[in-house]
């Protein structure tokens, strides 16, 4: 292996020994081999040791701390650690299809201009299906006004454009740690996309954070409420609380919020004018077919 590796793969572990062997396997046995796997065993109360201590690739590098700091500060003490220029992430629950590095790779490589690239993810276990977000950077940054717009397991990205901001994970913002990222690297001005390509496996366990949605709620809402004034640093009072009141508005207060974000932002732009007013107008076709 190189001194120092194309990518570095962070790879937190808490309460997943069932599942770490089959997602390490899946990521040592990637089509792209210059990386580094760094495993932060977050102080988990498993065997997890014991499973680690059974591989010997020499691109794994191991971490464990002498307490359990949450999610967030595990992730910022790998990207500390990280040599690469990229960093990459994935859960130790998960399965990385083979070419998913390769293809996150070859597209940074052949697109400077953009930061970050994510990729579909199929669902599997306690629920099934596919989750997919939006490839457009442009829509990529409307998205978060909404959403978190970019799968975070599933994610790679320049080190030196998160370096150059000073942007690490907030703790106090889990379980929405990288929605709240993600929002700060678009008003930073990176730029974000996912591949359609479901390259990764994404299990869902029964309670976890991201299949309980009333236990993301409250994070989520600040995270938007810190992005939308972003974006309309002039916005008064109550356009603010009936943007995050969405969907529960009336058609006339719908039609305000939206005029009103669409006509500020050719002021003063912060998303594509022409994407915004699209997707705006969509948002208030669908309320209206309700």
């Amino acid at each position: 292996m190189p001194d120092r590796p194309l990518v570095s793969v962070l790879m937190p572990v808490y309460r997943t020994a069932s599942y770490l062997q089959e997602a390490l396997d899946s990521m040592l046995s990637q089509t792209f081999a210059d990386f580094e796997l760094i495993v932060l065993d977050d102080c988990s109360p498993d065997n997890a040791q014991d499973i680690l201590d059974g591989c010997h690739d020499p691109r794994i590098v191991r971490y464990r701390g002498e307490n359990n700091v949450g999610l967030a500060n595990v992730l910022n003490k790998g990207m500390e650690m990280a040599r690469g220029k990229y960093i990459a992430r994935m859960d130790s629950d998960d399965i990385s299809l083979p070419d998913r590095l390769l293809r996150q790779v070859e597209y940074l490589e052949g697109h400077p201009d953009i930061d970050l690239c994510s990729c579909a993810m199929e669902l599997f276990g306690a629920r099934d299906g596919l989750w997919v977000r939006d490839a457009d950077p442009d829509k990529v940054r409307i998205s978060a006004l909404f959403f978190s717009p970019v799968l975070h397991a599933s994610s790679l990205w320049r080190c030196d454009s998160f370096e150059r901001h000073g942007l690490r994970f907030d703790q106090a913002t889990v379980p929405a740690e990288d929605y709240d990222l993600w929002t700060r690297a678009l008003v930073a001005g990176l730029r974000m996309v996912n591949l359609p390509e479901p390259l990764y496996r994404y299990r869902i366990r029964e309670g976890q954070a991201t299949a309980d949605t009333s236990r993301t709620s409250p994070k989520e809402r600040e995270t938007r409420q810190r992005y939308f004034r972003a974006a309309y640093p002039k916005a008064s009072h109550s356009l603010e609380a009936d943007f995050l009141a969405l969907p529960q508005l009336s058609r006339c207060r719908l039609a305000r919020l939206f005029l009103y974000m669409a006509a500020a932002n050719l002021l003063h732009p912060f998303f594509h004018r022409r994407k915004l007013a699209l997707r705006l107008w969509k948002y208030y076709r669908s309320y209206h077919a309700r």
